[in-house]
């Protein structure tokens, strides 16, 4: 395996990853919410 700064470095890049992931099911859960109190929503 790599050494420390190899790990670290991966370990950052999850997390940034992982940051990037919650914030857009965040987003696409509020676009579903309001995609539910439309009219044309209850169709979908």
């Amino acid at each position: 395996m790599g050494n420390m700064e190899e790990i670290m470095q991966v370990v950052k890049e999850g997390q940034r990853l992982h940051l990037q992931i919650m914030g857009s099911w965040a987003t696409r859960l509020e676009y579903l919410a309001l995609w539910a109190t439309l009219p044309c929503g209850s169709s979908v």
